[in-house]
């Protein structure tokens, strides 16, 4: 038996059968311990690997940095991630991972690892209250199928802040076409991107299905979007958000090739804008759309809040000087 699967197995026999467990992470805690607020663990893949539905995982204050997980470099066709999901919830017993203080529990990848959190094919799974900072390639990496995943009031920042030639975005997070079922809530993305433009890179590239993006505050994307809405994107909220100070694509939002039922909606837009740039808050390259609908955006200092809407429904959205 594997050393993985002996973990797995001990930690699930750590909890009651039938009973919600909480477990304890904390800078000063050891990974041989139970994961009790009087010994906690040291790790959250520690605690990702014993926590099962119903259970949350509380990671106390202070700085995780990137344990064993080192990048391969842009070439690599791996992830190396310190916390990778292999255990999901189910639709009536969440997993949650939860800072015990907002913004206070600090996951670092020291742009040594490529993403701090891997979801794999993870499901039922809440992820809250952390600073998400200095992945090599992503904050969270998301390339299975995911699915029914809530990232509430987490802070992704300074992430792929290095010089770099590949091909590929560099992202707050990524997802691919087989995920679905996203909640993205009250969230901050800033500074995400490489320090030269060879590329575009966003805070979220976005594939898959049932993606609602809500009452997040997006600035500082200097090299793409704050949002990337990539080819095959279906039924999306995005609505509530706050985005300003793109750098130089003059727009926030990016509809590429083909999406379906995709709702634009209450947004403020500020400045969008760049010498180079389109100066619109939505701007579109090869796009076509259905079931699309903008309506009661404010757009600060541009020209409008898209060039051209063929295949959506404009209602009651404000430019503002």
């Amino acid at each position: 038996m594997s050393i993985l699967h002996v973990m797995v197995l001990s930690g699930a026999l750590l909890a009651p059968a039938g009973r919600a467990a909480t477990y304890y992470v904390a800078p000063d805690g050891d990974d041989s311990q139970n994961g009790t607020p009087d010994a906690p663990f040291r790790t959250l893949m520690r605690g990702a690997l014993v926590a099962g539905p119903g259970d949350s995982v509380m990671v106390r204050d202070g700085w995780y940095g990137h344990e064993t997980a080192v990048t391969g470099g842009d070439g690599a066709d791996f992830a190396a991630s310190p916390v990778v999901l292999y255990r999901s919830g189910t639709p009536a017993a969440w997993i949650t991972f939860q800072a015990e203080h907002q913004g206070a529990a600090v996951l670092d990848c020291e742009l040594v690892c490529d993403s701090y959190i891997n979801l794999l094919n993870a499901s039922y799974i809440v992820i809250q209250g952390f600073v998400i900072t200095r992945g090599y390639k992503e904050g969270i990496h998301s390339n299975d199928a995911a699915h029914h995943i809530t990232l509430r009031g987490n802070r992704f920042e300074y992430i792929a802040n290095r010089a770099s030639s590949t091909l590929l975005g560099l992202d707050g997070m990524y997802t691919n076409p087989g995920c679905h079922d996203f909640v993205i809530d009250g969230n901050v993305f800033h500074d995400i991107g490489r320090t030269n433009a060879a590329q575009l890179d966003h805070g979220l590239y976005l594939r898959g299905t049932g993606f609602t993006i809500i009452n997040n505050i997006f600035y500082n994307i200097q090299h793409g979007w704050a949002i990337q809405a990539a080819h095959g994107l279906t039924n999306v909220l995005i609505a509530n958000n706050t985005f300003a100070f793109p750098g130089n694509t003059g727009s926030h939002i990016m509809l590429w090739r083909m999406q379906a039922n995709i709702t634009i909606r209450n947004n403020i837009f500020h400045s969008p804008v760049s010498p180079a740039g389109a100066n619109y808050a939505i701007s579109r390259r090869t796009s076509l759309v259905r079931d699309c609908s903008i309506d009661h955006n404010v757009v600060y200092g541009a020209r409008d809040v898209i060039l051209h809407s063929n295949g959506c429904v404009m209602s009651e959205n404000r430019r503002r000087p």
